[in-house]
């Protein structure tokens, strides 16, 4: 690692990653493929419609707005300070070192068990159900998850270009499944006819809790801040990682409103109340309906998409490990790279590790409640990242960037972003409070995950440990031909 002190300007530091490894295609996929855009449905459409009903897909869409809005926030801050260390090096550049550390803990609690909980519910939930309904053969759930997981490992161990590579193909193909499923939808709807009322905003009023439907869609969301991780691995990343940041919420956006629209018509606008308590997954009950023999093609673009979101977070958890390794705020081994393949390979060892963790943890207390409580406490834990983010922006654009600033950008999005996420969170777990089920126990792991990050930085002050602090906002000064 060759770092370059200046006494005008925190240092920069040059990469032993892959530089100009990663174009813009490969830069938006990472963030659409982290998101995963069919088994985002899974996860979150049962829950969605449980609280929004038949305006669904309004609450993708304000789900989507408010976090465009925190991806234009986040791109303000990755053009000037690109990093893997991602929000961990912005938060700490833009805010203070000790809130980019809160961000660094926020990424290595979502991003790296991410292959085994997505994987271990796709499999208990669709696969191992579906296939044994359908064709007799019982592959136990758990088996997935180890295929899935092993080959997810191969390609983290062989580098940045074959994932990248397997992310634009993977991702194309499930996007293209999970659209022509909505067409046909449209075209064959069930009880109720075609129907544009899941696009009438006169019909909010048929929710019963439309914010909670808004902040499990922005757990559906979650996956576009993976962009940032790849910056010393982009092309040109001052711009590439920005567009990534936007674009893939954007995309992503028109796809959630689009997709549910044409789910809940070909499901039947008469028979919302029921999906919350169908026995089976409904798009799967709508795929079978409207593809006889070919809804597999579903099944293949939910196993596709667990895939791909698992070798995204591969990427991006470590990438930031790599960095705060680097910096020191981890040990310095997660900052070593093999030589050959320019890969974290000590950060992807222990990202192997996690999965395992996490495998344990869902044999022991149970797959659903424990995806459902991480879910809930990661979006916690993003709103929170987020707002220091904003924070950040509003500070850095007053200070170092005033040559830059523009009220509107820096000043009044990021308020605006950061009123509406608290406003959320707050609507949706404290008024009224949850006292049971995994929304409650995803907060209590929230709070506690917070309570233990201030315990350790309160330990690394007091103790002297906080040499990485002036590391952690190092940014990376590219070399490449791709400056």
């Amino acid at each position: 690692m060759a770092v370059e002190d200046r006494s005008t300007s925190p240092g920069t530091v040059k990469t032993e990653l892959r530089e100009n490894a990663v174009g813009l295609p490969g830069m938006l996929m990472q963030g659409i493929a982290t998101i995963a855009p069919s088994f985002a449905i899974l996860a979150s459409f049962v829950f969605i419609v449980s609280n929004a009903g038949v305006v669904t897909p309004w609450a993708y869409l304000f789900g989507g707005a408010l976090l465009a809005l925190q991806a234009l926030n986040a791109a303000q801050l990755a053009k000037v300070f690109p990093s893997a260390g991602g929000w961990y090096t912005w938060i700490a550049r833009a805010l203070h070192p000790r809130a980019g550390f809160f961000a660094g803990v926020v990424f290595s609690l979502w991003l790296p068990p991410v292959g085994a909980l997505t994987l271990a519910f796709l499999a208990n939930t669709v696969l191992e159900p579906s296939i044994k309904a359908e064709y007799g053969v019982d592959i136990p759930w758990w088996i997935w998850v180890i295929a899935g997981l092993a080959l997810v490992i191969y390609f983290a161990y062989q580098g940045i270009v074959l994932s990248e590579k397997a992310l634009i193909i993977t991702g194309t193909i499930e996007i293209l499944i999970m659209v022509a499923l909505a067409f046909t939808g449209l075209a064959n709807p069930g009880p109720g006819g075609f129907s544009l009322a899941p696009l009438n905003p006169g019909n909010f009023g048929l929710a019963t809790n439309l914010f909670l439907g808004i902040v499990f869609s922005i757990f559906a969301f979650s996956g576009w801040e993976s962009t940032g991780p790849l910056a010393e691995e982009s092309k040109n990343p001052k711009r590439n990682v920005p567009i990534g940041l936007v674009g893939s919420v954007i995309i992503l956006m028109i796809y959630f409103v689009f997709v549910t629209w044409g789910y809940l018509v070909g499901i039947g606008v008469n028979k919302v109340a029921g999906i919350p308590t169908a026995a089976a997954f409904p798009v799967a009950t709508l795929a079978q309906r409207v593809w006889g023999g070919a809804w597999v093609f579903l099944l293949f673009a939910l196993l596709n998409s667990a895939i791909a979101v698992s070798i995204a977070c591969f990427n991006g958890g470590t990438r930031t490990w790599y960095a705060m390794g680097r910096s020191g705020v981890l040990p310095t081994a997660l900052g070593k790279t093999n030589p050959k393949k320019k890969t974290p390979v000590n950060a992807i060892h222990l990202e192997v590790g996690m999965n395992v963790v996490a495998f344990a943890c869902v044999l022991i207390f149970g797959v659903t409640n424990v995806f459902l409580t991480w879910a809930n406490a990661i979006t916690i834990w993003l709103v929170l990242m987020y707002i220091l983010a904003n924070i950040g922006v509003v500070k850095y654009y007053l200070t170092g960037g005033r040559a830059q600033f523009n009220v509107l950008l820096h000043v009044i999005i990021p308020v605006v972003a950061s009123v509406v996420g608290g406003l959320v969170v707050w609507k949706s777990y404290f008024s009224p409070f949850t006292s049971s089920g995994v929304v409650f126990w995803g907060l209590m792991v929230a709070i506690a995950a917070v309570v233990i990050t201030i315990i350790a930085l309160i330990y690394m002050h007091v103790t002297g440990k906080e040499d990485w602090m002036a590391k952690a906002q190092l940014v990376f000064e590219q070399s490449g031909s791709g400056h």
